[in-house]
């Protein structure tokens, strides 16, 4: 049962979401860095994340068993109760938002709060409705930075924009990406992803644009003074590789180019993050 309960946190999975939002909190922090505070936030973000891959896969549970790759979860498999699943979920979120807001700060705990309530209640449910649930399922996505920055003592401000804004757009790509690879199972489960929706032309489109659009979004960090020409000429690098194999991907000649689109926005987040960190260093 324990391996079951953390299977439904996706630990793997939320592994760049803690990610995103440690580099927040690292751009943002000032002074000496109050370990046993960053910790607190990082385990606060992850229980967060996993309990909201818990009510996703809870509420989702019926559509899963439909498709081959999410089959074997287990509330789709039969492995745990429904009723298990969604106290294990809400379980989780009452501790992490309650310890953020303790512990951390009332509005990164209300940052955190947003995120859980646009991902279950507004993408979840638009995943079956409409193929724009890609844009509105990158607003949740694109928050845990911003959740770092305003944890580490930052406010709602340009900086915390900018981190915003450099998940929204490089989330687009990544997951266009997914809906090509496993586009037929998505269709027989009822979700509606753009490749079936509008064409795999108009997926590769979009797959470019927000892909080169990054480019220059990337660079608002700088724009900002929060890093240096270190960062400048890896985020003009990673951001031309990372549109080359969009560009590569949408000719569409099978999967396998989606894959590799998939496999370089996975690359390219980490490597981001890890200049941009890097650079601020004194």
């Amino acid at each position: 049962m324990f391996r079951d309960l953390l299977a439904l946190t996706k630990p793997r999975l939320n592994f760049l979401v803690l990610l995103s939002a440690l580099a927040g909190y690292g751009m943002a922090r000032q002074g000496p860095l109050d370990l046993l505070r960053f910790c607190e936030f990082a385990l606060a973000l992850f229980m967060l994340a996993g309990a909201s891959s818990a009510l996703n896969m809870w509420m989702e549970r019926d559509f899963d068993a439909r498709m081959g790759r999410t089959a074997q979860r287990p509330m789709a498999a039969g492995r745990l109760s429904p009723g298990l699943g969604l106290a294990f979920g809400l379980a989780l979120t009452l501790w992490s938002l309650a310890w953020l807001a303790m512990r951390i700060n009332p509005l990164t705990a209300w940052l955190g709060g947003a995120t859980w309530a646009s991902y279950l209640l507004v993408y979840t449910p638009l995943k079956r409705v409409s193929a724009l649930s890609t844009w509105v399922g990158a607003v949740p996505g694109a928050i845990p930075p911003v959740m770092g920055w305003t944890a580490a003592g930052g406010s709602l401000d340009q900086g915390a924009l900018a981190l915003f804004a450099v998940l929204f757009f490089w989330q687009i790509p990544h997951f266009l990406a997914i809906a090509v690879m496993y586009e037929d199972e998505y269709k027989a489960a009822g979700f509606k992803v753009m490749p079936f929706i509008q064409g795999m032309a108009a997926t590769g489109r979009q797959m470019v644009i927000y892909a080169l659009v990054l480019i220059p979004v990337s660079l608002w960090v700088c724009r900002l003074g929060l890093s240096g020409r270190a960062y400048f000429y890896a985020a003009v690098a990673l951001g031309l590789a990372y549109a080359s194999v969009a560009y590569y991907a949408a000719g569409f000649s099978g999967r396998a180019r989606a894959r590799r689109l998939l496999l370089a926005s996975v690359f390219y987040l980490p490597l981001l993050f890890t200049v941009m960190l890097a650079d601020r260093l004194p």
